[in-house]
């Protein structure tokens, strides 16, 4: 090798050793505030604060798909005030379609009637147990055949029909975030909502992203968690669906928020929680949720006929807990036991 050759190649090398250095020490920007009745944390390695924009992007995604909000656009669909869709809107009932269609309509985003009368809806009211005469009435208003999406707009066959968005929308604000950083040209970014996550390029460490499972402990929150695994991740989502902390009981019995459209009552199977990675979040999302109502074995069926899907399911059999993990999980697996966390994954929707 020449003189020359041997100078251009240690100068292109330390050229590039520079480079990574001088991005992996740029800052690493944390944010947090409250959203969709819940908060947000992300993190993003940047030398341009975006919070503004995030904050702004925020409000418009509330402004489209918030059940809360009195105003968005889905409230007034819901209220038949309008049949025009916007981008945003448009996106979650194709995406929710799909999956309902691949569930065999155990993921219908149209049970909110029903929701809402067991009290795990916007409607607020004391929780309560429905009679069997209730719940066969507005079942008759369920079911996403009822409705077709044309031109931009929605057309519902029966006027009653209503949508809740809880079970995908805040899968869908992380991608809708996510999608934001990537085109600003943010690599290396975490973004959680809700307990919804999506992990893109290394942490500061120049790591994959750390992130919580939580151990199913009935009455445990924000500030006396345990994990029930660590997973380690780059570039996917992942999400986390469960029914222990979220229910309703009446004569020593509880019922959880897991809905099925197709009988209108809380599912009554093994599962405890349901863990989904995939490489976007609406769709973590909306399985994980439809696979706490189907059972493990369904479940475990859909999960590994989908390319990019892995699964960790945290189940009841007799008086065990016990866990079913999907063929590829393990490479999500993380051993370290100190190491911090960066994402928790929330089970309470």
């Amino acid at each position: 090798m020449t003189i020359l050759k041997v100078k251009i190649f240690w100068g292109l090398a330390l050229l590039a050793i520079f480079s990574i250095s001088c991005s992996r020490n740029a800052e690493y920007i944390k944010y947090s505030g409250p959203t969709q009745g819940t908060m947000f944390n992300i993190t993003y390695h940047s030398d341009v604060n975006y919070n503004n924009e995030i904050d702004s992007l925020l409000d418009n995604f509330c402004r489209s798909l918030s059940n809360y909000d009195s105003t968005s656009l889905i409230s007034r669909i819901n209220r038949n005030e309008t049949d025009s869709l916007d981008a945003l809107t448009e996106e979650f009932f194709k995406v929710s379609k799909e999956v309902w269609e691949n569930t065999g309509g155990i993921f219908d985003v149209s049970v909110a009637p029903i929701v809402n009368a067991w009290g795990f809806g916007w409607v607020r009211h004391e929780k309560h147990i429905p009679d069997s005469s209730e719940i066969y009435s507005l079942l008759q208003h369920v079911g996403l055949d009822k409705i077709n999406i044309t031109n931009g707009k929605i057309i519902k066959q029966d006027p009653d029909v209503q949508i809740i968005t809880n079970a995908i929308a805040q899968g869908m604000s992380v991608d809708y975030i996510s999608d934001f950083l990537k085109s600003k040209g943010v690599t290396d970014f975490l973004v959680e909502i809700g307990g919804e996550i999506y992990c893109s390029g290394k942490n500061a460490k120049g790591e994959d992203w750390k992130i919580g499972v939580d151990k199913p402990i009935e009455g445990s929150g924000y500030g006396n968690r345990e994990n029930q695994i660590k997973i380690h991740m780059s570039d996917m989502a992942v999400n986390t669906s469960g029914n222990y902390r979220k229910f309703v009981e009446e004569g020593g019995k509880k019922f959880g928020h897991s809905i099925n459209p197709t009988t209108g009552y809380p599912a009554e199977n093994e599962m405890i929680s349901a863990t989904v990675v995939y490489p976007d979040c609406i769709r973590a999302d909306a399985y994980a949720t439809a696979f706490m109502v189907m059972g493990s074995e369904k479940a475990m069926q859909i999960v590994e006929s989908i390319n990019g899907m892995e699964a960790y399911f945290i189940i009841h059999d007799g008086n065990e807990t016990k866990t079913v993990k999907s063929s590829g999980f393990k490479k999500y697996e993380y051993r370290a036991k100190r190491e911090k966390i960066e994402g928790l994954l929330d089970f309470t929707r």
